[in-house]
């Protein structure tokens, strides 16, 4: 199963949109919230392990929202979605954001986003370099479905050999160290 998400935009037709484009990639929605406020309690109810939220709101904003969320529920990672923009503006949410997704950039940058935030939770498993025998972790993505075997291939952190891994899910992460 993949990882939970809840959505948070104070516009009613954007919460479906979303959850739709979610819907159609196999996100798994959990919930929508439609402001800070609302966001916050629904984190202790529901247990996201993705919010994906809106800046501007009425109520409570997604910043003031997310300093909340991350004090409650430190393992939720947020991602906001926003019209706002900007380097500056950027780098002034990065302390309790995971992401930061551009609305008028979302088709094409909201689903690999969250595939990547997805990732920072995924399975971790060990893997041997068939070449130097180094052991070393890679994550993995959980598929939604049954998958066949796949090969895939990375590149040893050690001998920076190329060598194929043959698992079911996504690789998302890694080498790392074992």
């Amino acid at each position: 199963m993949g990882a939970r998400i809840l959505i948070v935009d104070d516009h009613h037709a954007a919460r479906m949109t979303i959850r739709e484009l979610l819907d159609w990639h196999s996100f798994q929605v959990c919930g929508d919230a439609q402001n800070g406020k609302e966001a916050v309690e629904k984190v202790i109810e529901l247990k996201p392990e993705i919010v994906l939220m809106d800046i501007n709101m009425p109520v409570m904003n997604g910043v003031a929202a997310a300093q909340e969320i991350r004090r409650i529920a430190p393992s939720t990672k947020i991602v906001f979605l926003t019209v706002q923009g900007g380097p500056g503006f950027k780098a002034g949410t990065k302390p309790w954001a995971h992401g930061f997704v551009s609305k008028s950039e979302a088709g094409k940058e909201l689903i690999p986003t969250l595939e990547r935030i997805a990732g920072i939770t995924a399975n971790e498993r060990t893997i041997e370099c068939p070449h130097c025998k180094v052991r070393q972790n890679i994550h993995v993505a959980v598929q939604r479905r049954p998958a066949k075997k796949e090969r895939q291939y990375i590149s040893c952190i050690n001998c920076r050999t190329e060598f194929d891994v043959s698992v079911a899910d996504k690789i998302v992460g890694g080498p790392f160290i074992a």
